[in-house]
């Protein structure tokens, strides 16, 4: 069964077949018979026109090197033989279609091949000097005539053939591209949910290990935390699955509040209303990576989240040393690129800053 893929190729491959085909038997048929004084001329080109035939029938998938050559070789006889009779010009048809078969699917340079092609059919044409030198002119005209018409035909269809053939490749590549980005896309959405709940689980678990002896009540409301987010990331990796998340940047805010508040630091939240409609998933994905990461080194003490209609600032103090540059900011940053924003990243002293700038979404 032919596959998707190359059901246009199949579709493009039997259009043309069919055409050279029809252009031969028909056409190549017709003017055989019309331009026959007899009906053994008929039948003396009649071996040679059916071989053309059937090599038009195979010039996509054309026979051995060795057979197309014995074709060509016993065309090239039928038409000299023919000449010599006086079989008349539509006997040069089967060599012309075979020759200019070989040629336009031969390797390497084309044009001296079509040149010797055309040569040896004009030249037999001089062969009627021998019983009717008055007809020598018009046989080789003619003859020629035949042999730049199917050369430059075959030529033309092999180089149309080809360029289709690039374009279903690089169909199919932009096809397999596209299922890179979506597994890129899918693998950065499966690290915002579970990369940002890992570690304020892993936040919540040390806290409860902390609290054990001293403070049961605060552990037994830690380990419920632990078993609501355990809960809530399994139903938005599900979500994933089906594509029907959704993020939202206000309970992304208040959870991200929350949660460095429970770690000791200090937040402050600064800006206009917090109920954004365009851009929501990038507010809500970069406080997300920007939350992760704070609290993947819980030494800030004070954290500052500036809010905007197309902008969101997140910096915090605390940043001793060299930051190394994360995984999961670089991917979000291609993201944001992606929606036409920018992400940067900017550290100055113990001061790291995450700012994302999004285009204005008029109405």
């Amino acid at each position: 069964m032919t596959t998707p893929e190359v059901r246009p190729l199949t579709r493009m491959r039997n259009i043309t077949t069919a055409v050279m085909v029809g252009t031969v038997g028909v056409v190549g048929g017709l003017a055989l018979i019309l331009g026959a004084t007899a009906w053994w001329h008929v039948v003396l080109v009649a071996p040679s026109f059916v071989l053309a035939v059937w090599v038009a029938s195979r010039w996509h998938d054309r026979p051995r090197r060795s057979v197309l050559v014995a074709a060509l070789l016993f065309a090239e006889v039928t038409w000299a033989v023919a000449v010599l009779v006086g079989a008349g010009i539509p006997a040069s048809l089967p060599v012309a279609t075979i020759g200019g078969i070989a040629v336009a699917t031969s390797a390497g340079s084309r044009l001296p091949k079509a040149v010797a092609l055309l040569a040896m059919i004009g030249a037999t044409a001089f062969l009627s000097l021998v019983n009717s030198p008055e007809s020598t002119a018009s046989n080789v005209f003619g003859s020629l005539f035949y042999g730049v018409i199917f050369v430059s035909t075959f030529w033309i269809n092999d180089i149309a053939w080809r360029l289709f053939t690039e374009l279903d490749e690089m169909r199919a590549s932009d096809a397999e591209l596209a299922v890179v980005k979506e597994r890129m896309r899918f693998a950065a959405d499966l690290h915002d949910i579970q990369g940002h709940t890992l570690h304020v689980i892993k936040l919540k678990a040390a806290v409860a290990a902390r609290l054990q002896h001293t403070d049961p009540e605060r552990v037994a409301a830690e380990l419920a935390e632990i078993e609501r987010l355990t809960g809530e990331t399994i139903d938005q990796a599900q979500q994933l699955v089906n594509s029907t998340r959704q993020l939202s940047f206000a309970s992304e805010l208040v959870n991200a509040t929350a949660l460095m508040t429970a770690a000791g630091m200090e937040v402050d939240v600064t800006g206009g209303d917090t109920r954004i409609t365009a851009n929501e998933d990038l507010f809500a994905l970069v406080l997300r990576e920007g939350t992760t990461n704070i609290l993947r080194h819980p030494v800030a003490r004070n954290v500052d989240i500036s809010i905007t209609a197309d902008a969101l600032t997140i910096s915090n103090d605390g940043a001793t040393g060299t930051v190394r540059p994360e995984r999961g900011l670089a991917a979000l940053r291609e993201r944001v690129a992606q929606s036409g924003g920018t992400l940067e990243v900017s550290h100055e002293a113990d001061a790291f800053t995450l700012n994302l700038t999004c285009g204005r979404v008029t109405a």
